[in-house]
C-alpha cells in the first residue's frame, strides 16, 4: 500500500489452494489491522497519526468490511486511494471511489452486468456518497445501475470498464440525459447542490457529534460548492466553526473506539505486541474493530456509542492495557500528565499529574476520557 509498508504478500489468497484461503484472508486481515491501528496511534515513516486519522474519516464513509474480500490486499488500495485524494475535491475522490475495487466488491459491483444490472452499488451511491435519501427517485437508481455496468476485476486486482459488459446507452439521470459511464456518473452526482449538504451532514456530524443547525449547514454546503468541493477547505471550515468549538470546549462528543484507543496507545507509548494484542481484541468488543463496519452506513457516532456493553468494553479494555506487565514494562511516558490530554477536567483526577500506573488507570477510567 503506497503510504504505509505492505502488510500483504505478493501471492494474493484467491490464488492459493481453497483449504487455505480462509486462514490466509484472516491472517493478513490481522497484520493489516495491527499496521492501521500503529498507523492511528503513531504514524509511520510516510503517514502521521493526525493524516492516518483523516484517512479514518473517509473509511467510515466509503465503508468496507475485509470479510466482503477475497484479499484484503485491496484494503490497502483503498486506503492508498483516499490518501492521495483527501487534499482534493470530493469529485475526485468519489469519482475514485466508484472505481476503487474493494468498495465496488463489497457491493456487488462487478456482478452488474448490461444484461442483468445490479442496482446496489448504485443505489449505496446516491443515498450514502452523494445526494442523500428523498433527492432521487427508482428511476434514478435504475438509470444509475445502466451507467455502473461493465466493470470486472483484473487478474492484477484492478479494476477496469469490460466494454462487452457495459451498457453504452443514453441514460436520464437526475433530469439528464448521456451516455454515463461510473467516472461520469460520479461527476454529475458531485455537481448537485444535495450531495453538497448530504455529504456535508455527515462528516459535520462525525466531527462535531450534534446535527448542524439548518443555516449553518446550508452556508457551509454552499461555500464548500464555491470552493469546488475542495475536502480541507471543508474540514476546516466545520472544525472552526462556532458549533465546533463550542463542541470541544463542553464535550459534546464521544470520541469513536478507534480515537480513544489511539490516543490512549499513545499517551502509554507502548508498542509492545501485547498492546496492540489487547486493544484488537477491546475494539472488537467496543464495536470498532478496523476494516469491521457494520454495515455499508458505517459505524455508529457520537450518542449512537451509548450502548451498556460497548462502553463497558472501553473501560475493561483499557484497564487490560495497564495490568499486562509486559506493556508497563515496555511503556514510554511523558514527563507529567498535562491538563490538555482532555477537553474539560477529569471528574476523579487533578491535572497536571504524575504519570504513575495508580493515576493513568484513574486517568483511563474517568469518563471525560471517552470523550473527543
Amino acid at each position: 500500500m503506497k503510504g504505509m509498508p505492505s502488510a500483504i504478500a505478493a501471492i494474493p489468497c484467491s490464488a492459493l489452494p481453497r483449504e487455505q484461503r480462509g486462514a490466509c484472508r484472516r491472517q493478513r486481515a490481522e497484520a493489516l489491522q495491527r499496521q492501521w491501528l500503529t498507523a492511528l496511534a503513531w504514524g509511520d515513516a510516510t503517514v502521521s497519526a493526525a493524516e492516518a486519522a483523516r484517512i479514518q474519516l473517509w473509511l467510515g464513509l466509503f465503508p468496507v468490511n475485509w470479510r466482503q474480500l477475497a484479499d484484503p490486499a485491496l484494503l490497502e488500495q483503498q486506503i492508498a486511494t483516499i490518501r492521495q485524494h483527501q487534499v482534493g475535491s470530493y469529485a475526485a475522490l468519489l469519482t475514485a471511489m466508484v472505481r476503487d475495487p474493494a468498495l465496488q466488491l463489497s457491493l456487488n459491483g462487478p456482478a452488474n452486468h448490461r444484461r442483468n444490472p445490479n442496482e446496489n452499488l448504485a443505489r449505496e451511491l446516491l443515498e450514502l456518497f452523494s445526494l442523500g435519501e428523498g433527492h432521487y427517485s427508482e428511476r434514478d437508481v435504475r438509470e444509475a445501475a445502466r451507467a455502473l455496468t461493465g466493470y470486472r476485476l483484473t487478474a492484477e486486482s484492478r479494476l477496469e470498464l469490460d466494454p462487452r459488459r457495459h451498457d453504452p446507452g443514453p441514460k436520464t439521470i437526475l433530469g439528464r440525459t448521456a451516455a454515463f459511464d461510473g467516472v461520469s456518473l460520479a461527476g454529475w452526482l458531485a455537481q448537485q447542490p444535495a450531495t453538497a449538504r448530504h455529504i456535508t451532514t455527515r462528516l459535520w456530524l462525525r466531527r462535531v457529534g450534534t446535527p448542524p443547525p439548518p443555516a449553518r449547514l446550508e452556508s457551509l454546503a454552499n461555500g464548500w460548492r464555491q470552493q469546488q468541493l475542495a475536502i480541507p477547505w471543508l474540514l476546516n471550515a466545520i472544525h472552526t466553526s462556532p458549533e465546533a468549538i463550542r463542541s470541544r470546549q463542553r464535550g459534546l462528543r464521544l470520541a469513536d473506539p478507534l480515537e480513544m484507543v489511539a490516543r490512549s496507545l499513545r499517551l502509554l507509548g507502548s508498542r509492545h505486541p501485547d498492546a496492540l494484542a489487547i486493544s484488537l481484541r477491546g475494539l472488537r468488543a467496543m464495536g470498532q474493530a478496523p476494516f469491521e463496519p457494520p454495515s455499508v452506513q458505517g459505524w455508529p457516532h457520537n450518542a449512537l456509542w451509548l450502548h451498556l456493553r460497548w462502553l463497558q468494553a472501553r473501560r475493561r479494555s483499557l484497564q487490560a492495557l495497564l495490568a499486562d506487565e509486559e506493556v508497563w514494562a515496555s511503556a514510554q511516558l511523558p514527563a507529567e500528565l498535562p491538563p490538555t490530554l482532555t477537553p474539560i477536567p477529569p471528574l476523579g483526577l487533578a491535572l497536571p499529574a504524575t504519570p504513575s500506573r495508580a493515576n493513568l488507570s484513574t486517568l483511563f477510567a474517568d469518563p471525560v476520557w471517552q470523550l473527543a
